[in-house]
Parts: structure tokens; sequence; C-alpha cells
């Protein structure tokens, strides 16, 4: 029971220690606003309200896989899967660190992705490997390469309509990918990826050797099954030969593509117009006063490349549902066991739920108050535009404003306005956007660890002793990048 309320109770320390701050320092009007404790509980509630989508995506994905797991195609392919790549095990757990690290790298994704993890979990524990080794290789894999993300967009906190940015253009730089900014992420990337995949590797030569003292091999229905610590299949079924798994890859794929046409802003990034003339056109579509697309459709649904302006994760979580009902037409599930596999899902994932808007609960609080602010301003009249000062403070401000948006707006933002020296803005973009993704690995507010700790049942203490080495690690890389970019 401790261990299942660990990373709750960090949580509530760091609520408190937020409280302390607003007694010492002073918020964004300069002056002491006091954060009571009741009114704890009132940013709680309102957490629920800002990142309702969000909260709503975590459990349509527990759904997703409550009611795959009632599709015995899905429990074949991932048993299937798990039997060809079983003599190149380690390979495989290398592979998932890459892809996942590009995805999350090239396409900006980073709690999107978790669709697609519960299923590699599924097949790693089915290899036999504990469930750190999952976790690392697949919420690790997504957070490295956000740390090298060439393609990490996020709403312009400076525009008064729905747009996306990037570090880069939001400090004034011209190009995205000049040699200043897509070298070091290159950088970053290729060299996190090393790093995690000789980690990880590491700790399954200690596991194997009976040297590792992080064995966690309780097994849940939702992964489908694992393997017991003879090597053995829990629970196992006889695969059927007549199941056919193609129309559910071919759906899964269908729905990869969408995202990433969706929620990839073309047009913002690369200049890329034609879905927004596609969109124009299909919405004008009309038989004398009958909007077609518009009335019968939707006149909601944005072109490809906004669909975060709809809220970041709308789109996902109906399409989610719509894909939900396909599967269920395809392989005649029936109504009834659809539905407990959709529910099971979802209390699975209410708990870690529950944990995330707890941090967002912290976000709200010191957003709110904005004492985040006042240190950034009081460190640079005291210490100038030093580098290592201004990185401490990212750390801090990556840690409370968990969400990348509010990390902008109230630490990037107020950085780069303080800054005295413009030329250093490259420096700056590289280290809050490298910094800010290798807090996530370790952080309690972190949204991604906190569903993938609380989905595989970790313990947070477990999590902070097994990666420390590592997040260490990736800090030194860290900084000497920014070396390397302020003599470029």
């Amino acid at each position: 029971m401790k261990k299942k309320y660990g990373l709750f109770k960090v949580l509530a320390v760091l609520l408190l220690l937020v409280i302390v701050a607003t007694y010492f320092i002073k918020g964004r009007s300069d002056d002491f606003a006091y954060l009571a404790v009741v009114d704890v509980f009132f940013d709680y509630v309102q957490s629920f309200y800002y990142f309702f989508d969000t909260a709503l995506f975590i459990l349509a994905v527990g759904g997703f896989y409550g009611l795959l797991n009632k599709i015995p195609a899905y429990k074949k392919l991932v048993r299937d899967f798990a039997d060809k790549v079983s003599k190149r095990s380690q390979l495989f757990v290398i592979i998932t660190v890459v892809v996942f690290a590009l995805l999350s790298s090239l396409t900006g994704f980073n709690l999107i992705l978790l669709l697609f993890i519960p299923f590699v979990v599924s097949i790693i524990l089915l290899l036999g490997y504990d469930k750190l080794v999952a976790l690392s290789a697949t919420v690790g894999g997504v957070l490295v390469g956000f740390i090298g993300g060439i393609f990490v967009t996020f709403k312009d906190t400076a525009s008064q309509y729905v747009s996306f940015t990037t570090f880069a253009k939001m400090v004034g730089l011209k190009k995205n990918w000049g040699l200043s900014t897509i070298l070091p992420k290159c950088l970053l990337l290729v060299v996190g990826i090393v790093l995690l995949v000789f980690y990880i590797i590491s700790h399954i030569k200690n596991y194997d050797s009976k040297k590792n003292k992080y064995v966690l091999s309780k097994s849940d229905p939702l992964f489908v099954e694992a393997k017991d610590k003879d090597g053995n299949k829990k629970n196992s079924e006889v695969s059927d030969s007549n199941v056919r798994v193609w129309p559910l890859i071919l759906v899964v794929s269908v729905l990869f593509v969408l995202l990433v046409l969706g929620y990839l802003p073309w047009n913002s990034l690369f200049g890329i117009d034609c879905f927004d003339k596609f969109h124009t056109w299909l919405t004008g579509l009309s038989i004398g006063n009958y909007h077609v697309f518009t009335s019968l459709i939707s006149s909601n649904i944005p072109s490809f490349g906004n669909w975060g302006s709809l809220g970041n994760y709308m789109m996902v979580i109906f399409l989610i549902c719509f894909f939900s009902l396909i599967l269920m037409l395809i392989y005649r599930i029936k109504f009834e066991d659809a539905m407990d596999g959709f529910v099971y899902g979802i209390k699975k994932m209410i708990i870690p739920t529950l944990t995330v808007m707890i941090a967002y609960c912290v976000l709200v609080a010191s957003y709110n108050n904005g004492f985040i602010e006042t240190i950034i301003t009081n460190s640079s009249k005291s210490f100038g535009d030093n580098v290592v000062i201004h990185s401490l403070v990212t750390i801090l401000g990556s840690v409370l404003n968990v969400d990348l948006y509010y990390t902008v707006s109230g630490v990037f933002s107020t950085l780069v306005s303080s800054l005295t020296n413009k030329a250093d803005l490259s420096v700056y973009a590289i280290m809050f956007q490298s910094i800010y993704g290798v807090v996530q690995i370790i952080a309690p507010t972190s949204v991604l660890l906190i569903i993938g700790l609380s989905y595989l049942e970790i313990p947070y203490k477990t999590w902070i002793k097994y990666i420390w080495r590592f997040v260490i690690e990736l800090f030194i890389v860290s900084y000497i990048t920014l070396m390397v970019v302020s003599l470029l």
C-alpha cells in the first residue's frame, strides 16, 4: 500500500512546498499572494477544467486497450510478434528506444504516443523483461526524443489566435533547422539514444545475472500476459490460426497516419498550405444553401495540421472512439463484451488520471501565483546572463509548470525577456528544450512518467534508484552541448 501511494505523497509534499513558497516569494503582482490550504482543493478541481481533454485522453487510451483485449486478434498479434523477435529480444528493445525517440523528435508528439505504448509494453513483458525495461524503453525513448526534438512545436503564447511555433521561431531565429539549432538537437538525440540503450542493456545483464534488485514481475490482464520467473507464459491461450490480424494492423496504421497528418503543423512548421486550402474547399462545398460537409459531418473539424487548435487531444479521443467502433464491427464483438473491456481499461487508468491531475494542480497553483517569474527576474538582476543559474531556474520551472505551454509562458518567455545579451537566444532555446525533456524523465510531475509508473505499478522510489545516473549523464551532455552551441 505504501508503494502504491508513494508518488501521491511526493506530489503532496511538492504542493506543500508551493504553499510555503508563496509566503516567502512575491508573486506576479510584485506582492505576496499567499496560497491558502483550501484553495489548493479549488486548484485541483480547476485543473480538471483546464486539462479536461488530457484526462479524457488518458481514460480513452485505457478503454481502447481494454477493448483490444476482448479481440482475439490483438492477443494473437502480440504473441506472434513476441515469438518472432524472441531470439533477438535485446535488439527489439533497442529498436523500440530508437523508434519512439525518432517519432517524438520528428513529430513533436509526446503524450499522444501513449496510445501506442501499452502494445509495445505487452511485447516487452512477454519477452520476459521486467517493467523497468518496458517503461524506460517506451516512455524513456519518447522523452529522449523530445530532448533532441527537431520538430517540437507548441501553441504560440504571444498570439491572440491559436497558432503553433517552435523555440527557434519564438526567439526570433529565421530558420528552425539552421546549423545553430539542428546540429545540437541531432547531437542530443543521438547521444541520448545511445546512453539510454546502454543503460537498459546494462540493467538487462544485471537482471539476467540476478544482480538486479528491481525485480517487478507482477502482471495484469491488460498486458495480455507475462512470463513467470521460469520463463513460462501465464494465462496462455491457444492462438487461433483462423484469427485475422491484418484488419487490426490496418486500422492502427491508419490511425497513426491520421494523427501525423492532423497534429503536425504543416503550414507553420514547413510552409505547406495544401491541407488548409483543401479544407477551405471542402467546407465550402454546397448544394444551394446547404453546406454539405459542415452540415452533414461537422463544422468544428480543423484542417490537417491544425487539430491541436480544437484542444490538444479532442481529435485523437474522437478517433479512438471511432476506430473502436470499427474494430467492434470487424471482429463482431458483442456490445456488452466491448463495454466490459472498455470500462475495465478506464478503471485501470483512473488512478493515473487522478495522479496526473495532482501534477496539474501544482501547475495551476504555481502558475497563477507567478513566484517563478519573480525568481527568474531576481536571478537575472543578481547574476546577469548566467546560463548555469538560468538552467537551474529552468529545472525548477519545468518541475512546477509541467505542461509545455505553461512552462514556456511562465518560465521561458520570462527568461528570454530578462536577457541583456540577445545573441545567446539560440543557446537558451536549446537549453530550455533539452533541460525540460531531461526533467520529464525524473520529475514527479511528469505526465507521461506518472501514467507509466501508475499503469505499471512501479514505485516512484524504485524508478529514481533505477534512472538517476542516466539523468545526471543527460544533464552533463546537455551542458557540454550548450558550450558547443555558444562557440558556433
